[in-house]
């Protein structure tokens, strides 16, 4: 006899979760952009250790959207991914396991 078919417990987890992170990560973002703009215009801190300051503000503020972005984007891939429908035996894994 096959199991029954349910939904996956595991898919709107996920879906909440993106939900929830996609802001706070694009809030990040877009603060630290902001404040290297800041920072940018001159007005903020001047001279060669400033400017040594900016070069690393940069390479950071890349990183930390790239980070976010790579988040995002493997959270988004992991969703299409996942089945709608599991059998029951497999929906209680998936509780189990991730604390559903």
């Amino acid at each position: 006899m096959a199991d029954d078919m349910v939904p996956n417990p595991l898919l709107p987890a996920l879906q909440q979760t993106l939900r929830t992170i996609e802001p706070l990560i694009h809030d990040m973002q877009q603060a630290l952009t902001n404040r290297a703009k800041d920072f940018h215009s001159g007005r903020i801190w001047t001279g060669p250790v400033a400017k040594d300051f900016d070069g690393e503000l940069d390479r950071h503020t890349g990183r930390v959207v790239h980070a976010g972005e790579a988040i995002l984007n493997d959270l988004r891939l992991q969703i299409t991914r996942t089945a709608d429908m599991v059998t029951e035996k497999n929906a209680l894994q998936l509780i189990r396991r991730y604390d559903l």
